[in-house]
This record gives C-alpha cells, sequence and structure tokens, in this order.
C-alpha cells in the first residue's frame, strides 16, 4: 500500500491515519489535523525557515590602461559593437603600442588630441560600471562642489591655511589639467600600497596624490619658495621617487614633484622659485608599470619657528588645497618667457 502526500503540509500521510477527500474523481489523503486547518495557509515551523541573506559585493579593482593613441573610427566603431575578432584588436593594439610617440612634445601633442574623446570613453564606462552596481551600495555621500568633498583642515583648532598661507592661491602643479582631484581612490593621500610602509600620518599608505597628464606636460611650482632638492637621478636616491624636486615655501611648507621625465633646465638647490614657475615634465621614471602621472606632496613643519629645518615635517592630504587651485593653460616650456620690461 503507497502512502499518500497531504495537500497542505506536502508531508506523507499513511493510508490508514490519513483523512481522505474525493475532488473530481481523484482522492486525497489529508492528516487529519491538517483537514481541520484546510482554510488556514500553512506556513513551515521556523526551524525550516532558511534565511537567505544578499551577497556582499566584492570591492572592485580599478585597473587604469597607459594611454594609446586612438584606433581608427571604423575600428573603435567594430569593438563597441562586439564584432571585431580577438585577433585583430590585438594586432591593433601592437600596432599603436609601435606608433606610439616616444619625445615628450609628441607625447603631449598625442594625448592633447584625444582630451575629448577619453572624457566621452570614461563617461561611457563609468555609467556601463554604475548599472551593474547593486543599487544598495550606491549610497555615498554626495558633495555639491570639490569644495565642500575636500573642507581645509584644522590643526590645534585652526584652520591650515590660516597658519600656513602660502597654502593659498595655489596654482595646480600640472598645466591644463583636466582634473584637480582624481576621481580614483588608489590614486588618493592615504591609499594602501603593496609592499610599501607609510607613514602613520599617510595610514601607512600613499604619502601624497597621483595627478594625471600626458607624458611631456609642463608641471609648475604651486607657490614661491625656494628649492630644497633636485634630484637628476631615473631613478631617485631610493629607486622610487624618480627625478624630482622639493620646494620649501616662505611659511616653511614644503611641496615635492616625482616621476618627471625631464627636469627644468639650469635648476639648482637654493634657486629662488616664482609660483607658475615651469620646473619640469610630467613622466613615468621610477614608476614601474604605472602610466606616467606626477606624484605630488605636501609636508607641513612641525615646528613653525624653525623654519629652517626641512626633516622635522610631517605629510597632509594636499587635495583640500589642490582643488582650490588655479589650472593655468599649456605653454611650450622649451622657449624663454620674455621679460616684462
Amino acid at each position: 500500500m503507497v502512502d499518500a502526500v497531504c495537500p497542505r503540509c506536502s508531508g506523507v500521510v499513511p493510508l490508514l491515519v490519513g483523512r481522505p477527500r474525493v475532488t473530481d474523481g481523484s482522492v486525497e489523503v489529508w492528516h487529519p489535523e491538517c483537514w481541520e486547518l484546510r482554510d488556514v495557509p500553512f506556513l513551515p515551523p521556523v526551524a525550516e525557515v532558511i534565511a537567505v541573506e544578499a551577497p556582499v559585493a566584492a570591492p572592485r579593482r580599478r585597473w587604469k590602461l597607459p594611454q594609446l593613441p586612438r584606433l581608427p573610427g571604423d575600428a573603435v566603431s567594430r569593438v563597441i559593437g562586439g564584432g571585431i575578432a580577438a585577433t585583430t584588436l590585438g594586432a591593433a593594439v601592437l600596432a599603436a603600442i609601435t606608433l606610439y610617440p616616444r619625445t615628450p612634445d609628441a607625447l603631449a601633442a598625442a594625448n592633447d588630441a584625444d582630451f575629448a574623446s577619453d572624457a566621452g570613453a570614461a563617461s561611457l564606462m563609468r555609467s556601463a560600471t554604475s548599472a551593474r552596481e547593486p543599487k544598495a551600495l550606491v549610497k555615498a555621500k554626495r558633495w555639491e562642489t570639490l569644495e565642500e568633498r575636500w573642507p581645509i583642515p584644522t590643526e590645534n583648532g585652526v584652520a591650515l591655511d590660516e597658519d600656513f598661507p602660502s597654502l593659498t592661491g595655489w596654482i595646480h602643479p600640472v598645466t591644463a589639467s583636466r582634473e584637480l582631484m582624481p576621481e580614483d581612490t588608489p590614486r588618493w593621500f592615504g591609499a594602501g600600497r603593496t609592499g610599501v610602509s607609510g607613514r602613520p600620518e599617510c595610514g601607512l599608505g600613499h604619502c601624497g596624490v597621483d595627478l594625471d597628464g600626458p607624458r611631456g606636460r609642463p608641471i609648475v611650482a604651486v607657490a614661491a619658495g625656494v628649492l630644497v632638492r633636485v634630484e637628476h637621478h631615473e631613478l631617485g636616491a631610493d629607486g622610487l621617487s624618480g627625478r624630482y624636486v622639493r620646494i620649501q615655501h616662505d611659511d616653511g611648507t614644503l611641496t615635492a614633484y616625482m616621476h618627471m621625465d625631464e627636469i627644468a633646465d639650469g635648476l639648482r638647490e637654493g634657486d629662488r622659485i616664482q609660483r607658475g614657475q615651469f620646473v619640469g615634465t610630467l613622466g613615468a621614471t621610477a614608476v614601474g608599470s604605472t602610466p606616467p602621472h606626477l606624484h605630488f606632496h605636501l609636508e607641513i613643519p612641525n615646528d613653525k619657528k624653525a623654519r629652517g629645518d626641512i626633516s622635522n615635517t610631517h605629510f597632509t592630504n594636499p587635495a583640500p588645497f589642490l582643488v582650490r587651485s588655479s589650472v593655468i593653460p599649456l605653454f611650450d616650456h622649451r622657449r624663454p618667457l620674455k621679460p616684462a620690461f
């Protein structure tokens, strides 16, 4: 004799104890207790309810590719449409790498021509990425302005730019820059660095900001000061900084401009530097596999009275002052500036 299945709880019902019911020529066999509750919706016991939690999205890893000349328009449309073969795309990329201009001037010209299309491609990628993100994760605070996002920090209850006036009126170090601050958090102050142990004030991470731009782009001083270090070695003394200059400003703050391809001719330690003066070109010295960029950092003196001591300092986030800086147009750094008189 085959046992039946209760229509209410779907449990097995021995025929000898079941409650039979004839419907439309078929026989149902109910548990007696289920028959008494046949008009009440069945809910499984609490012990049988399995809680299913929404999966936690893993943090997305951002990859940044080196800037290359644009593929022909028809090739780009085929890539976007998904109809180009992998072998053809590989050949196109190899051809682009082979033809990529090597001189700083040619690099700057090629990247300048790509600025508008780069912005469109980045916007398209951000839109496609955000469409795939779970809506529950898009809850970050939104700021109306960059100044609101990056307020002026305080030390001992005093705004930093009140104690150190050279932090106001900065010229952005990258001429004709498309960004005052990068959007990618791995390029921010305090971001983690594999194999690098940073200073405590940097959260043991990145002690500066990585500013994007085309290779060969002129780099300028953010404020007036005196050169305290000019490093011409391709890797830098530590093998990480590359070619760089370090400037002590009139109030004792210091800024550094690293990974430059070239340092402006004739710069010597002890030279007086003016705000907006050309100091070198954006490059890729000692960056490894990372695309060209300017590592820019800001140091604050621990003792305001001992402004000549360039070693007694601590790093601080330059973002609040970068977003309030002025970007100057691109200029030809190879031509000497004519005197104003």
